[in-house]
């Protein structure tokens, strides 16, 4: 007879304030680490009432992401252990590599219990697959539905993915994304590598532009990223990934100064402005929007229109 299979469970009601807040573009490090604490205990708080042998679990959360869910985790036992966790993953493929920088997680202790892999996002599942595959060889098959999972957002068939693994008991995940697309992302967008988010972007610069809230993400980068430099543009990504810049020479001051004539007219017909300095024939100009905080369609269309301007 086949085994019934691994309840998939939601939070009910679902967290929407905190959600917010999670897929914010412009949430500061402090506010996601908060709002990981909140998902946290509530998912604890279901996991307990789903699981009354959920008392002094082993907790493994996935580096570097998971670290909050943790901190947020361990205060709600009487005992807690923490086992350390390191995925890495090259987008596109599926391709994953577990390692652990501490101890493993078999043999047990004598006085370790249930373990609980905690992890921040789920977008394709292949992350946590690999690991739970090697939780179930590294315990030769004897650790069969022995392990909980527990995520703050997951696309739908990502969790299918993990309840489906033989160590898997039970998963509970805050809130669904509608789907994973193509390049591996959860929809709606989180906005941002999510450890970037939880701990501030590295000082090297943003890699991906930051769109603001409630515009159409895929159009908005798209046009973005056709004016980046990387892609063949004139362009680049301002270091907080809210802008996008670009310094322009002219051949004269008289040139320079019939360029910001045209681009002030155009800003002016579509109420948005630059941020730019002028130095007699270079122009620095960057375009970014304050209210809401990230990139629009705007500054795509404006940026485009500052290239045709300088065309001869």
């Amino acid at each position: 007879m086949p085994q019934p299979k691994p309840p998939i469970i939601t939070l009910d009601p679902p967290p929407s304030t905190l959600m917010q807040t999670f897929l914010s573009p412009t949430a500061t490090p402090q506010a996601m680490q908060t709002t990981i604490h909140g998902l946290t205990a509530a998912l604890i708080n279901t996991a307990k009432a789903h699981d009354p042998a959920l008392t002094n679990p082993t907790m493994v959360p996935i580096l570097r992401g998971a670290l909050p869910m943790f901190v947020a985790a361990a205060p709600l036992f009487t005992n807690t252990t923490c086992i350390l966790a390191r995925c890495s993953k090259k987008k596109g493929t599926q391709d994953v590599i577990v390692e652990w920088p501490g101890r493993r997680p078999f043999p047990p202790a004598a006085d370790e219990g249930k373990l609980v892999v905690l992890d921040t996002l789920v977008a394709t599942g292949d992350t946590v697959v690999a690991l739970c595959e090697e939780l179930w060889a590294m315990s030769s098959g004897r650790a069969e539905r022995s392990v909980a999972v527990l995520c703050c957002y997951a696309a739908p068939e990502a969790l299918e993915r993990v309840a489906a693994c033989p160590v898997v008991e039970y998963v509970v995940v805050a809130a669904r994304a509608e789907r994973c697309d193509e390049a591996g992302y959860l929809v709606p967008y989180t906005h941002g590598d999510i450890g970037d988010k939880i701990y501030g972007a590295a000082w090297k610069g943003a890699e991906l532009p930051v769109v603001a809230e409630g515009e159409d993400v895929e159009r908005v980068v798209e046009g973005v990223e056709r004016l980046l430099v990387r892609n063949g543009g004139l362009w680049t990504l301002t270091h907080d990934g809210l802008g996008v810049e670009r310094e322009i020479l002219f051949p004269s001051f008289k040139k320079a100064w019939a360029f910001m004539q045209r681009v002030a007219e155009a800003a002016a017909m579509f109420r948005h402005h630059p941020e730019w300095t002028n130095v007699y024939n270079k122009v620095s100009i960057r375009w970014t929007t304050h209210q809401p905080k990230g990139l629009t369609k705007l500054d795509v269309l404006l940026a485009q229109l500052c290239d045709s301007y300088c065309e001869p």
